[in-house]
């Protein structure tokens, strides 16, 4: 019997299976996917992410890359309005493909078993842990372990959980994102985020001199209007002169194209089902933040730390439930309604005008947006 099972081999679930191998705990990580793979993803690296990964021991790896350099925001509103915010520090640009592979390396040199390919099938509670049934290459696997962690991703599995615990999408927004590379675009050291109706489309540098184009576009709106991703991004081009005028000098890259749907913001902390969640399973952060990869990391972080306490017999699987859900919403819960809050006011026909004068007056205004859509800083027990 392993100690803990981690399903999902991203960002969050990759560093949970790292933190909990360091903590000297038997871990296995499974993926339904191989990699390297692509993913729909704004592949932006807050400055809140560098001290957890040289926690976690990838810092240099990951800098050997030579990921991008961003060193401010840049809003431009359909109106064709500008806000420009200085970062306190610099982020970094740098894609999953490359990203993802570097941690599942780290995870398997940390010693956890990683597993890619792998469809995880049932999750049954025992007496003491659980039992999770698998597929690989066709054969079918059941593995015992002494706890289990959800990190796969915005999705609910609802196949895995109960369904009266499962978070339900009635009364959603349904949103698609897109990503994809593209080559040719004058870089700057910044991300620009631009506003259509509903959504957004940011453009931001990365590895290799390549931008990476991501989107986050209502499924409601963009029906009928293209099949592939550079058809949507044409189609949401139209709805922002500066986003065509920006696009018109790149050549996108095929093999780079990725999208999902649907995806749903949340509304507050999804942390626990019938097993802790961490990730975009935990709280799926608006993209517009650019905090999406270091709240991965540091739900990860939390509930490693509980996890830990509970594998010690320091706590009861109660106890960790409640701890982490108050953990969590108390990490997540205000972000999440500015973050709504402010995709919601970014759409309006008005108000944007009132953002670019108002931040022209008070250029404070600016750096205090950036601010409040970061995460507070502080884990507990760290």
């Amino acid at each position: 019997m392993s100690d803990a099972v981690v399903i999902g081999g991203g960002l969050a679930g990759s560093s949970l299976a790292i933190r909990l191998a360091n903590l000297g705990w038997n871990t296995v990580l499974l993926d339904r996917q191989n990699f390297p793979r692509h993913k729909a993803c704004g592949e932006f690296l807050s400055p809140e992410t560098r001290n957890m990964f040289r926690e976690l021991g990838v810092d240099h790896q990951l800098e050997a890359l030579r990921p991008g350099r961003i060193s401010k925001t840049r809003l431009i509103f359909r109106h064709g309005g500008v806000v420009e915010a200085d970062l306190e520090e610099p982020a970094w640009g740098l894609s999953r493909y490359a990203m993802d592979s570097i941690m599942l390396k780290a995870a398997e040199e940390a010693g956890v078993r990683v597993q890619t390919g792998t469809a995880v099938s049932s999750i049954v509670s025992e007496h003491n842990g659980f039992r999770i049934g698998s597929r690989h290459d066709g054969s079918s696997e059941v593995l015992h372990s002494r706890t289990v962690y959800a990190a796969w991703g915005a999705h609910p599995r609802t196949d895995l959980i109960r369904k009266t615990q499962a978070v339900s999408d009635k009364g959603k927004h349904a949103y698609i994102g897109l990503k994809a590379h593209f080559i040719g675009l004058k870089l700057e050291q910044t991300v620009e985020l631009f506003f259509i109706h509903g959504g957004y489309v940011g453009i931001s540098p990365v590895e290799n001199g390549r931008a990476n184009v991501a989107a986050l576009l209502p499924l409601d709106r963009i029906r009928g209007k293209g099949s592939s991703v550079s058809e949507l991004l044409l189609s949401a081009a139209a709805e922002n002169r500066q986003l065509a005028d920006r696009l018109s000098g790149g050549v996108l890259l095929p093999d780079t194209q990725v999208s999902a749907a649907p995806v749903y913001l949340s509304a507050k902390p999804n942390a626990w089902s019938i097993i802790p969640q961490v990730g975009d399973a935990g709280a799926m952060i608006p993209p517009l933040f650019g905090d999406g990869m270091s709240a991965a990391l540091r739900s990860a972080k939390i509930c490693a730390l509980y996890g830990d306490r509970f594998l010690h017999g320091k706590i009861s699987m109660d106890e960790w439930e409640d701890a982490y859900r108050s953990a969590m919403h108390k990490e997540y819960a205000a972000i999440l309604r500015w973050g709504h809050l402010l995709q919601t006011l970014g759409s309006m026909p008005v108000v944007p005008r009132l953002w670019t004068a108002g931040t022209k007056l008070f250029p404070h205004l600016a750096k205090l947006m950036v601010q409040a859509t970061r995460l507070n800083g502080k884990t507990p027990m760290s």
